[in-house]
């Protein structure tokens, strides 16, 4: 049902995100099996490429950013051709929120989005960040109606441990990118 990572699982890269996902998993265990494989393989891998981020898109081929856009291709009562459709849609809004409000947290700050409609909730002019937590969670439950029922609701319950454990992948990557650095003004500046 979930499409295999275009990265191999030797790749350099499956190796880092491994290493980070075993540190931000020893900060916040979880006993469900799967969710780091999905974690990696879903998110980390799927969103290294820009296109995957942007890969939902209406009738007429235009590339869907913001969530409620999304929401309304998604939904089979307006524009979702299909089920199928219906849950490819909340399950990209689940990991697209989880990845931007683990890795791009910044991004999400002071923004206000769009309001949403969720379920029969108006949620007006709240930040950014409240509503891709509110409908990471939302579009994980109801991705799990479709499949993969308890992985689903694993990731829609506990959504926010999720979105720390990614928050620690984002610290980890930073802190390597900032030690390369230091061995490099070394080596430039003569003393490594």
């Amino acid at each position: 049902m979930f499409k295999s990572p275009d990265i191999d699982t030797g790749h350099p890269l499956r190796k880092l995100f491994r290493k980070a996902l075993e540190y931000g998993f020893r900060l916040n265990p979880t006993d469900k099996t799967g969710i780091a494989d999905y974690i990696e393989e879903q998110i980390l891998c799927e969103f290294i490429q820009f296109d995957s981020l942007c890969k939902i898109r209406d009738a007429e081929g235009k590339s869907l950013e913001d969530i409620s856009d999304m929401l309304t291709e998604g939904d089979m009562l307006l524009n979702a051709r299909s089920f199928d459709r219906e849950f490819q849609v909340h399950k990209h809004i689940g990991d697209y929120t989880l990845f931007m409000l683990g890795m791009f947290p910044t991004v999400l700050c002071g923004k206000k989005g769009k309001d949403l409609l969720l379920g029969s909730i108006i949620v007006p002019g709240a930040s950014l960040s409240e509503l891709y937590i509110i409908q990471g969670q939302r579009s994980y439950r109801i991705a799990s109606e479709f499949t993969h029922k308890e992985l689903f609701l694993e990731l829609s319950r506990n959504f926010q441990k999720y979105q720390a454990v990614i928050e620690i992948v984002r610290t980890y990557f930073e802190s390597i990118k900032n030690s390369e650095s230091l061995k490099a003004e070394k080596v430039i500046g003569g003393t490594g």
